[in-house]
């Protein structure tokens, strides 16, 4: 194995640890391919994960939007990272597992709202422009952009592993405590 491949196989092996130990087997073969798609997806995650400035109670809000947006777009691996990285940033367990379950009416009310926002946009549903409205008046303007940015970021993993086949089997996600 030559040492550019060695190396990006690390990093793939760093990213599975940040990311709650969840395989990125995709990843793994886009270096083993040297395809270039494997240098902008790492850039890509780099720059989808930066922080955005925010406060404490609007990150929390966008978690729970963003998680209602993977739940509608994936079945497993990318729900499991969401929930990984949820926990690392010390999102009680006990409502993620209340979104997991889809019932978001025993959410508190503004992770309800930007859960059914998550959903909504990710569905084109008829009622998320009325949703935007309630949660923009929750977030600000400012914030919405962060949230949309976020919610496409979000897509972009599902949609790679479903046209490369990485996609076809479902997961059941664990929430550790």
């Amino acid at each position: 194995m030559n040492h550019a491949l060695t190396e990006k196989l690390a990093r793939v092996e760093a990213s599975e640890t940040r990311l709650g130990g969840v395989r990125l087997d995709y990843m793994r073969e886009m270096a083993a391919l040297g395809s270039a798609v494997f240098e902008r997806m790492e850039a890509f995650g780099a720059l989808a994960h930066q922080a955005g400035a925010l406060n404490p109670e609007q990150a929390a809000i966008i978690r729970f939007a963003t998680l209602g947006a993977i739940q509608a777009d994936d079945c497993g691996e990318c729900v499991q990272i969401h929930v990984n990285l949820d926990r690392a940033a010390g999102t009680d367990p006990a409502l993620l597992r209340l979104a997991l379950a889809r019932q978001p009416e025993k959410l508190p009310p503004h992770f309800a709202l930007a859960w059914r926002f998550g959903q909504a946009v990710a569905q084109n549903a008829d009622e998320m422009e009325e949703l935007r409205q309630e949660l923009e008046a929750v977030l600000g303007r400012a914030a919405m952009f962060e949230l949309g940015f976020a919610l496409a970021c979000m897509r972009v993993y599902p949609t790679l592993k479903r046209a490369t086949g990485y996609a076809l089997s479902c997961a059941k996600v664990e929430i550790a405590a």
